[in-house]
């Protein structure tokens, strides 16, 4: 029996070529995620544990490795920065864990502000609406945190592959601490170039700590005692933490 005509007729060449042609990529900014989820507007107000250690930026090590673009190398001044991690027991969006680096100051129109240039948390959601409501770069990352006795292990993969690792002590007795004696006035950029300033506001119960070994792999982290870190920092637990809504600078 003869095949059909339908049966032997093949697709077109330029039909096939459609079939085979690579979406190109979206590109993700604060304001079109997809507007079926739910959303977190600012204010956030947080409560849980943090590690902060200081850092006085070391330019020529920063401006190559702390992920800076072009415009961020042009304005970037050194000075007082920071690595903090944070286990976010509360937050609006759920429990989660953080790992950031501040590599110092960034001047604008004559003022020097924070900014974060490389930020890895255990939430998606947190990702996405830090990115939404601050400009803050969030990147999604697995955590395990580890307490024993007054020892702290911390390390921070992504699929599958570990970047960064960091032990610490807990030192002395507590004492109060609160942002108004270390202020932290960030300046985050959307990918449009707009410019958002927020200053953060906490207060808690502190104590010294101190890093007994720290590594990170310096393609995905900074290498944070080669940025400029000091291994003695300030342990907070428990402490509260109000984000506010972000202003625009022009």
């Amino acid at each position: 029996m003869k095949a059909s005509a339908a049966t032997k007729a093949k697709p077109k060449k330029k039909a096939a070529k459609s079939a085979l042609k690579i979406p190109k990529k979206a590109t993700v900014t604060g304001n079109n995620f997809a507007t079926s989820k739910r959303h977190y507007p600012a204010p956030w107000s947080l409560t849980g544990e943090g590690y902060l250690f200081p850092l006085f930026g070391k330019k020529s090590y920063n401006a190559e490795m702390a992920f800076l673009d072009e415009e961020d190398r042009k304005s970037y001044r050194g000075g007082l920065g920071s690595l903090m991690l944070v286990n976010y027991e509360r937050s609006n969006v759920g429990p989660y864990y953080e790992l950031l680096y501040i590599p110092g100051n960034f001047e604008h129109k004559g003022k020097n502000y924070k900014r974060i240039t490389r930020i890895f948390v255990s939430s998606q959601t947190s990702v996405e609406e830090g990115i939404r409501n601050w400009a803050i770069p969030k990147e999604r990352a697995d955590f395990t945190w580890k307490k024993e006795g007054s020892l702290t292990k911390i390390e921070v993969s992504r699929n599958g592959k570990t970047f960064f690792k960091i032990e610490i002590r807990s030192l002395g007795f507590g004492f109060p601490v609160n942002t108004s004696v270390l202020p932290y006035v960030l300046l985050q950029k959307e990918e449009d170039g707009t410019k958002l300033s927020t200053a953060f506001i906490g207060k808690g119960k502190g104590k010294l700590s101190r890093i007994e070994s720290v590594w990170s792999d310096e393609t995905v982290f900074p290498d944070f005692v080669k940025g400029g870190g000091f291994k003695t920092g300030i342990f907070a637990d428990p402490f509260d933490l109000i984000f506010p809504v972000a202003e625009q600078v022009d």
